[in-house]
């Protein structure tokens, strides 16, 4: 599968990484990383995690 990213959501992404980068460039890039990390675990294992009720 694979996870195609939004304007708005790398618009967040951009926004969480100027924030966060404020106080610290290199804690800035790790979230960042962080995040697009688990996109790609979510396109490698699209069934991984919890059910949401409904």
């Amino acid at each position: 599968m694979i996870v195609h990213w939004t304007d708005n959501a790398s618009l967040h992404l951009i926004g969480i990484f100027d924030y966060i980068a404020q106080n610290s460039p290199y804690y800035g890039r790790k979230m960042v990383d962080r995040l697009t990390r688990r996109s790609e675990q979510i396109g490698d294992f699209p069934y991984s995690g919890r059910k949401v009720p409904e």
